[in-house]
């Protein structure tokens, strides 16, 4: 049994030029997808696993809201790219697979220490997973 890295779905026009962001992700030791709409995004969704996903709030194909419901009762969180200014501020909506609409959006800095945090819980999960699969 291998530990699973976890895995980040992109959605939206803009997150093709994110090439920081995905970057970043693979630094962290995170597979990335990226699809620029939500009928794509739902398409890989229902063919396999996403720990997070991460989404603009307007997609040519429809809200993205609909994700919500797509991720509900999934052990995937979604968090919605907002522009403010000349930044983007992220609003979490789904926290492995509960709705979590209400808490303040993130900034920047705060994002990005929440995703880190997230993304090492999954990785040290996955490790368990194996040590305990091993010992069995």
């Amino acid at each position: 049994m291998d530990i699973k890295e976890p895995i980040v779905l992109l959605v939206g026009k803009n997150m093709s030029g994110a090439l920081r962001l995905v970057e970043w992700l693979r630094r962290l030791g995170s597979e990335s997808h990226i699809v620029t709409s939500y009928q794509e995004a739902r398409a890989l969704l229902e063919a396999q696993r996403f720990d997070v996903v991460l989404s603009e709030t307007s997609l040519p194909d429809g809200n993205t809201y609909r994700l919500i419901s797509a991720l509900r009762g999934s052990r995937a969180s979604l968090f919605f790219c907002l522009a403010v200014e000349d930044s983007y501020w992220w609003l979490p909506a789904v926290t492995q697979g509960r709705e979590c609409l209400g808490i303040p959006a993130l900034r920047p800095a705060e994002f990005a220490e929440v995703l880190q945090e997230t993304l090492f819980e999954l990785k040290a999960a996955s490790s368990l997973a194996v040590a305990d699969a091993t010992k069995g």
